[in-house]
């Protein structure tokens, strides 16, 4: 009887070590496959990162349409108050039907946006942004720009930007340094920190965007650092050409290319490759 008690606690014990040993090692494989989701060579990264070059563009596209074709030059240099008082007047201006509501203070703006659709290919833009603008000693414009929870593109974003616009012949440009969050119009979570440049000619509705930063992306799957390296143009109501290469921490790349159709390609050094569908305003 002791012997056959003894037998059966043995087996239960070694059930039990089974049972562990088998979860300790599904475990293992669930965050291996979680890792590599995240990692270099998944649909969800090549999605992170058009959701990252999509919120980033919607973010310096907002900023450029406020304050594009407002200048410094004149019989009298402006001070930051009448910049603001001139910017306001913009904005107003080119956000047509009432959705935007303007007003400054000093060299401070509020604009309060309600579904808008403006210049830029910018729509759905919804939400309040405060600008603090300034003059440099040669005319360039300078724009501090926050906001929380602003709808811009099917996107939500917290914006945290501090911009330079100038202007050179018809040539223009927005040097802008970042630190924003938000969530893109593919549902994915991200931080961006980095610095980039749009450049445009206001006669041929073309614009570009150039630049590097890093991103914390996360989904359901987990959550990574990434930088950026993005170079691609696009005109209005097209689609966008040109690449953005990502970098993993483990030394992996995936490299996306538009090529100014509505799908946009992607390939990792791992080998994989694959598609993902854009919406282009």
């Amino acid at each position: 009887m002791a012997l056959r008690l003894l037998l059966s606690v043995t087996m239960k014990a070694l059930n039990v070590m089974r049972f562990s040993s088998l979860m300790f090692v599904g475990s293992l494989l669930g965050a291996a496959t979680g890792c590599n989701k995240q990692d270099g060579s998944g649909t969800d990264s090549a999605e992170g990162a058009v959701d990252s070059s999509d919120s980033v563009s919607a973010e310096g596209n907002l900023i450029a349409a406020n304050v594009d074709g407002t200048t410094t030059t004149g019989a009298v240099a402006l001070t930051s108050d009448q910049l603001a008082t001139a910017i306001a007047a913009n904005i107003t201006a080119k956000w047509t039907g009432g959705c935007a509501v303007v007003t400054s203070s000093g060299a401070n703006i509020t604009a309060t946006y309600n579904n808008c659709s403006g210049p830029r290919g910018l729509v759905n833009v919804d939400g309040q942004l405060d600008m603090t603008v300034s003059v440099s000693l040669t005319g360039a414009i300078g724009i501090h720009a926050t906001a929380t929870n602003f709808q811009v593109n099917s996107a939500s974003l917290d914006i945290d930007a501090t911009a330079t616009y100038a202007q050179s012949g018809t040539s223009r440009s927005l040097t802008v340094m970042t630190e924003g969050s938000g969530t893109g119009p593919r549902g994915n979570s991200i931080d961006h920190k980095g610095d980039y440049t749009l450049t445009w000619d206001p006669s041929t509705s073309c614009a570009s965007i150039d630049g590097t930063w890093s991103t914390d992306f996360s989904n359901a799957s987990g959550a990574a650092s990434r930088s950026n390296d993005v170079n691609f143009s696009k005109c209005a109501g097209a689609c966008p050409s040109g690449t953005m290469t990502h970098h993993y921490l483990g030394g992996a790349s995936l490299t996306l290319t538009f090529d100014g159709t509505a799908v946009a390609t992607w390939s990792a050094s791992t080998g994989a490759s694959g598609s993902v569908a854009l919406t282009c305003h």
